[in-house]
């Protein structure tokens, strides 16, 4: 089973478990993860809730990063594609705007299952695959990734 470890972004200071790192020590965390791991998967709280991404951080680290940032517009994809991300997960997009991104990246794009649409839009917009919580299912047999927020891991369980 593919599995990659989960860390929150919150003004440059990186979460896991109890433990917050800051500046030098966030930046080598996530190295050090991307190594082990092959990628990391970021939850951007800033991006989540300020649409105001770290993408200083990750420019510094500019591979293997699986972003979660709740970008709202086709530029913040781009913007973290410019930055390194490999796979990005997408939430509440508009389908024209789901279209446009399709066009004009070749990055995995995934979309969040908190999104209302998102069975529909996965398959219209032939995205990557589906991110849910540990507590959500998916009948449906599509590439499913699940985050376990105790283990602070992110699994593929389709």
């Amino acid at each position: 089973m593919e599995e990659f470890p989960v860390i929150k972004v919150r003004k440059g200071k990186v979460k896991r478990g109890e433990k917050i790192w800051k500046k030098r020590d966030a930046l080598q965390v996530i190295e050090e993860l991307v190594k082990q791991y092959d990628m990391v998967y970021i939850i951007d709280v800033d991006g989540y809730n300020r649409n105001n991404t770290n993408l200083d951080l990750y420019k510094k680290i500019g591979k293997n990063l699986w972003i979660d940032s709740f970008p709202r517009r086709v530029e913040d994809v781009v913007d973290l594609i410019v930055v390194g991300a490999e796979r990005i997960t997408i939430k509440n997009m508009e389908g024209e705007n789901i279209k446009e991104l399709k066009e004009i990246c070749e990055k995995d794009i995934y979309i969040s299952g908190d999104d209302p649409d998102a069975f529909n839009k996965l398959v219209k917009y032939n995205l990557k695959g589906l991110v849910i919580e540990e507590v959500q299912e998916i009948k449906k047999d599509v590439q499913t990734w699940k985050i376990y927020k105790e283990e602070w891991v992110i699994k593929r369980v389709k």
